[in-house]
């Protein structure tokens, strides 16, 4: 379970619609309160810089994609605080009409990565229907909903399906069933409306571009006693073949206090992007 809050927060900025996997999770850290819904990432991060949002709920990596690269390039460019994370797992529906037969389906509407995940039903159960992009998932049922045909199908949530009227015509096609997203709430402030000491913490680190500089920097955490869950290398926009790592560690306060003036006794420069209480990773 995720920390509760511990105040009441009036808007939160999410990309997706009503019923979307960020909505879903969003309902878990902050219940009912209000959304803003954005198409993109970048509108999501631009609705809490412009305070039409409290705070932010983006996805930040996925358990069979991966990592969302775009979410952690702007988290450095727009310098916001992570304040809390939460673990969903992702059920992947087959929508369409009520009474619809799979052999009567000739396009198949998600989100790019949904589409991926499941990739398998798609190729063995409705070979022959085409692979529709939208911007959303939950977007997606809407708009087949409008076009009002049984010809077309979406792959979503059970709560899409029943935000929209929509059947779902089967449940859990993703081709893994271990299949989960880490979402982070951003802040624009340090402060945190979540109960709960903090124990993991995420940073930027730039070493220096010599031979064992990274080596050295890992050896750091390593002397701290600090357990890395996550190294994420992004290259440095101008910098060609260089590269700054993202790290999640087990760690936050004195431990991360020594070991960022460590790493900047080697000269290394240190971003913190936020110290928060972990949520419970899928096992």
């Amino acid at each position: 379970m995720v920390t509760t809050v511990t105040e009441p927060v009036k808007t939160i900025a999410i990309q997706g619609d009503q019923a979307s996997f960020h909505d879903i999770a969003t309902a878990k850290l902050f219940g009912d309160s209000g959304r803003v819904y954005c198409d993109t990432f970048a509108g999501t991060f631009r609705a809490l810089a412009e305070d039409r949002a409290d705070y932010a709920v983006v996805a930040i990596e996925n358990s069979l994609y991966g990592s969302i690269n775009e979410v952690y390039d702007l988290l450095l460019k727009h310098e916001f605080s992570i304040v809390a994370e939460t673990y969903l797992r992702i059920e992947q529906c087959l929508i369409g009409f009520p009474g619809t037969k799979l052999e009567e389906i000739e396009a198949v509407y998600s989100h790019p990565v949904a589409l991926a995940q499941c990739e398998e039903f798609l190729e063995t159960v409705l070979p022959e229907a085409s692979r529709n992009e939208a911007h959303d998932t939950a977007g997606s049922v809407a708009y087949i909903a409008e076009q009002d045909t049984p010809r077309f199908a979406a792959i979503a949530s059970a709560e899409a399906a029943a935000l929209y009227g929509m059947d779902v015509l089967k449940h859990s096609i993703e081709t893994n069933k271990e299949n989960y997203t880490r979402f982070v709430v951003l802040s624009k402030t340090r402060t945190s409306v979540f109960s709960g000491v903090a124990n993991k913490s995420t940073l930027v680190v730039t070493t220096t571009h010599q031979p064992g500089a990274l080596y050295d920097a890992l050896g750091v955490f390593a002397k701290q006693g600090i357990n890395l869950s996550k190294l994420q290398s992004r290259p440095i926009i101008g910098k060609a073949w260089h590269y700054m790592f993202y790290i999640d560690i087990a760690a936050a306060s004195g431990a991360l206090t020594s070991a960022k003036h460590e790493l900047e006794a080697q000269g290394c420069t240190v971003t913190i992007l936020g110290s928060y209480k972990s949520g419970i990773e899928p096992s």
